[in-house]
């Protein structure tokens, strides 16, 4: 290891991500320079010039900086795609944030704060979007009635369906069925 990697691991200088990663010996672990979960000493550090190198020599990737996923973007992200993908599963479901929280193994507040951080709206409206949008397809392409496209999609009652979907999209279901309809008759 030269002077300039030393500098980059003790300053933890992102821009050296890709240039080099450092195996931990003592963890056997292998991290990006600017993972911030491990404290540093000289003699505690293996340089390698690729992950595939460092797996290679038996180390392992670190969970929190995860040097084998270059597209990673943290655990904060990997939260939010993780709630999003939840909830595209369970759209149908009624909306329960502790049940959604006991499932991502994390607790509720955090994941209220970290999801509305992320995507600027909250869980709630996250979920209503996604039976909007099953709906939406519904409607287009099949002949439902409006009633049941709402029970199919989760939602109580047609009055309440209407309501979210209007709040949501902008239109109420009947009114974007009649848009479609005459867009399939043009």
């Amino acid at each position: 290891m030269n002077k300039e990697q030393w500098q980059a691991l003790k300053t933890r200088d992102p821009s050296w991500d890709t240039a080099f990663f450092c195996g931990l010996k003592r963890s056997k672990t292998v991290c990006k320079v600017s993972c911030a979960r491990r404290v540093r000493q000289v003699r505690d550090v293996v340089i390698f010039s690729t992950v595939a190198l460092a797996l290679e020599a038996g180390y392992r990737p670190c969970p929190f900086c995860r040097p084998d996923k270059p597209q990673w973007q943290g655990p904060k992200a990997e939260l939010v795609r993780a709630a999003k993908e939840y909830m595209e599963i369970h759209s149908a479901e009624k909306f329960s944030l502790e049940i959604m929280a006991s499932a991502l193994f994390i607790n509720g507040s955090y994941l209220l704060r970290t999801f509305k951080a992320a995507t600027g709206h909250t869980l709630l409206w996250y979920h209503n979007y996604v039976r909007c949008e099953k709906a939406r397809e519904l409607l287009t392409h099949n002949e439902l009635s409006i009633a049941a496209v709402g029970d199919q999609t989760g939602f109580l009652s047609p009055a309440h369906f209407s309501r979210v979907f209007k709040k949501t999209l902008g239109v109420t279901p009947s009114e974007y069925r009649a848009a479609c309809l005459k867009a399939m008759d043009s």
